[in-house]
């Protein structure tokens, strides 16, 4: 949590002093893998084995429960019901889990490879950090029971709801090297493991090389009962929609205002103008139809999800463990009961998965319009503005805990100095977050400021559960190989779920994918008509409604463009973009210095040294948010277009040269627009210089000082008024930072793979939008 909650703290004195003392906790240190991991040269033995057979897999015979109930050629398609051990036998499996790298789906739903365990977690209250103390409070068993080439055991998913069943191998060909220790292996820790203090012999792993391609056996049609299904879908919606993951009580203690952010009582911190939530960081109001039931009425959660470490009431009333959560009024931000550590019981406003990942988008199908707020899209109007939101009846700004604070520098710029967050913060592109910049440098945790501006998109989840390579606790969604939904720490969520929540999000997760035709569709139309292609489906009068009721299939010209993308994209995309369960990813992790990134890559990226090639699903609605997992690319043409590639190109140098902007500014920094979005057109990033009003004027210093201790924020000749991120010094520079013995050298584009001519695009683009 914090210990400068300058709203709650300075009412109650020296008393709330004396209680808060006792509160806190030894912080332990954290295990560093670069120390905690050793390489394991017979695992890395067996797997370059096992790589030299990549035979094609094939199931000669099912058994379910020792039964057996289908051969290789049989038209049945066996019962399924979950808990039931389900064996194949055939050749060419591959040697299992650990040495390749495979996967067994069921319908959407992945067999778990991975055994999950929920630890105890404490909170030093002082120190705002949370750590885990070993106890077990709940656990995920894995599915995945055996494994050979010829034989594999598994049981089916709690949350399977239908089929095919499908197997899927992979090779892993090598590992990484070490960016920290050139030569050498490099070694990452188990995600689960990162919190506690000293873990007794380390689960470690290398960061594999893959093969570009991937086998799997001809899919098998099952039949899937699953009774709790729809009571496991109920509870995970409620989750996704209804539950705050106790961010209320510790926003409320770090003195974030939620009640008057939405009640018109907060204040821009630029325009001097009332604070609109909708305009500022992309909420909606909660209108019946447009949201599903949770994400209005009330949901009572017993117990909560998550077993929250913030300690009661004068250490008499413990955190609650069950609670009502209501509707504030705004899709995402609900209501929910605590016990805060000072004022006791109380129900305060926090935020949840709807906020960031629903898009509210108004279409047309058939004769009818609609609005829905999607689950899953990425809300490409999130930011974190809220952030700096200040209090209109006080006049003050910036009253979340650490964005106003003294702060110690990174190596390359010492000293302990005022430092004002609000620029940076205000000026995050869209669809992104940065993980640390609330948080304070040198606290001691995972996420301290460490002074790397590493804006992360908001992922799209409405089809996540294919993918494996989930190395991180921030990659972790709905359990897959880690207890937590992501790294919520910076923002005051704490604790693992407990398995009976995370295996019902998980089940809701599995459904997302339910919109999705429509989704193409009415991005497919979109596309065509402001690309002035309506003639492509017969008539330039082609309606939206029309067009998303017949489906973009029903159009001969569109199919031909289609195909003639998708010949583009096996030839340039394939290499990484493929599977064969329809997630449209390998999963390969690229070298830091080989995929690159605009910004500074993020804590999770360069602890992995490498970043996972995505999955692509919904591109249309995705590019909104922005491109590459930084969001820079604004769209997708520009995404694969050659020139992007191109160091002498018009489009390089409006990306990645420092330069005069190509339009007109929104606005200046004393009086910028109501919406002063700077960099949302793919050109420079820049963010506001404070100019000073008098000699007394703290906060333009402190403004400026928090800039200018980021090493790729410089100032431009003849601009007074910004801060421009240089792309170009970024990528001679970044490498010392983390630990590199000097520059690692980054690529002249992040993601140096384009188009191979400009005639590719339009078609290739097409073909995208259909995934």
């Amino acid at each position: 949590m914090v210990n400068q909650s300058h709203k709650v703290m300075p009412r109650l004195g020296l008393l709330s002093l004396a209680l808060c003392a006792p509160l806190s906790q030894a912080v332990p240190n954290f295990p560093d893998q670069e120390l905690v991991c050793a390489f394991n040269a017979a695992r890395e033995q067996q797997r370059a084995a096992s790589a030299q057979n990549f035979a094609q897999p094939v199931v000669q015979q099912m058994l379910v429960n020792g039964a057996l109930v289908w051969t290789a050629g049989s038209s049945a398609a066996p019962a399924l019901k979950p808990g039931d051990t389900v064996t194949l036998i055939g050749s060419g499996f591959g040697a299992g889990t650990d040495i390749d790298f495979s996967k067994i789906m069921i319908g959407n739903s992945r067999v778990l490879e991975t055994d999950l365990v929920m630890y105890e977690q404490k909170l030093d209250i002082l120190a705002s950090a949370n750590y885990e103390t070993g106890k077990v409070r709940s656990s995920w068993p894995k599915d995945v029971q055996s494994w050979s080439d010829t034989r594999v055991e598994f049981r089916v998913p709690s949350h399977v709801s239908k089929g095919p069943l499908k197997l899927q191998v992979q090779k892993r060909t090598g590992y990484n090297l070490s960016i920290r220790k050139p030569g050498q292996p490099h070694n990452v820790i188990d995600a689960q493991l990162t919190r506690l203090e000293a873990p007794a012999n380390p689960n470690c792993d290398i960061v594999s090389t893959l093969t570009d391609e991937t086998k799997a056996i001809v899919p098998i049609d099952v039949n899937v009962s699953n009774a709790s299904f729809a009571e496991l879908v109920k509870l995970g919606r409620q989750v996704f929609w209804s539950y705050d993951y106790g961010l209320g009580v510790a926003h409320k203690f770090k003195s974030l205002e939620w009640d008057k952010i939405f009640g018109g009582k907060a204040i821009d911190p630029y325009t001097r103008k009332v604070a609109d939530p909708a305009l500022l960081f992309g909420a909606h109001k909660t209108v019946a139809g447009q949201v599903p039931e949770e994400a209005i009425a009330d949901v009572y959660f017993n117990p909560y999800p998550q077993e929250s470490p913030i300690p009661g009431f004068l250490l008499v009333e413990p955190q609650l463990t069950a609670g009502n959560t209501s509707n504030s009024g705004w899709v995402g931000y609900r209501y929910a009961e605590s016990s805060h550590p000072l004022l006791g019981k109380g129900k305060w406003i926090g935020f949840n998965c709807a906020s960031c990942h629903g898009y509210k988008i108004s279409y047309s199908k058939g004769n009818g319009n609609l609005t829905k707020v999607f689950p899953g899209l990425p809300n490409p109007l999130w930011t974190q503005r809220w952030t700096v939101l200040g209090d209109k009846t006080t006049d003050t700004t910036a009253t979340f805990a650490y964005i106003v604070d003294n702060e110690p520098g990174p190596s390359w710029s010492t000293g302990t100095k005022k430092v004002d967050k609000t620029p940076m913060l205000y000026l995050m592109p869209g669809g992104a977050t940065e993980s640390t910049m609330t948080r304070k440098a040198g606290e001691g945790t995972e996420y301290d400021n460490d002074y790397l501006f590493s804006p992360m998109v908001i992922p799209n989840v409405t089809n996540h559960l294919p993918i494996r390579r989930s190395l991180s606790h921030t990659e972790s969604y709905v359990g897959f190989e880690g207890s937590y939904i992501h790294a919520q720490e910076p923002e005051g969520a704490m604790g693992s779920m407990d398995q009976k929540s995370l295996k019902a999000l998980t089940a809701y997760m599995s459904v997302l994918d339910e919109n999705d035709d429509d989704l193409r569709n009415i991005g497919m139309f979109r596309w065509l008509k402001s690309n002035g292609k309506l003639a492509q489906t017969g008539s330039t009068a082609t309606t939206e409604g029309a067009f998303v009721q017949n489906t973009w299939q029903k159009y001969p010209g569109v199919v031909a463009n289609v195909a003639q993308g998708k010949a583009a994209f096996d030839q340039a995309c394939a290499s990484c973009h493929s599977d064969k369960l329809g997630a449209n990813t390998n999963e390969k992790m690229i070298p830091l210095k080989e995929v690159g990134r605009f910004f500074a890559p993020s804590d999770f990226q360069y602890k992995q040294q490498s970043i996972r090639v995505t999955f692509l699903r919904n591109l249309y609605w995705v590019q909104s948010r922005g491109l590459l997992t930084d969001g820079h690319v604004r769209n997708l043409e520009d995404l694969v277009s050659p020139d992007r590639c191109n160091e002498n190109s018009p489009l390089y140098k409006q990306y990645y040269t420092l330069h005069a902007p190509a339009r007109p500014a929104l606005g200046s920094a004393d009086q910028p627009a109501v919406f002063p979005d700077l960099n949302r057109k793919g050109d420079v990033f820049r963010v506001y210089k404070a100019k000073k009003k008098n000699i007394f004027d703290t906060t333009a210093d402190a403004r400026n000082t928090f800039v200018e201790r980021h090493k790729y924020f410089v100032s431009m000749p003849g601009d007074e008024g910004h801060y421009y991120w240089d792309y170009q010094k970024l990528r001679r520079e970044f490498g010392p930072e983390i630990g590199a013995p000097g520059p690692i050298g980054l690529p002249a584009s992040p993601h140096p793979w384009c188009a191979k001519w400009g005639g590719e695009v339009s078609n290739l683009v097409q073909y995208l939008l259909t995934l």
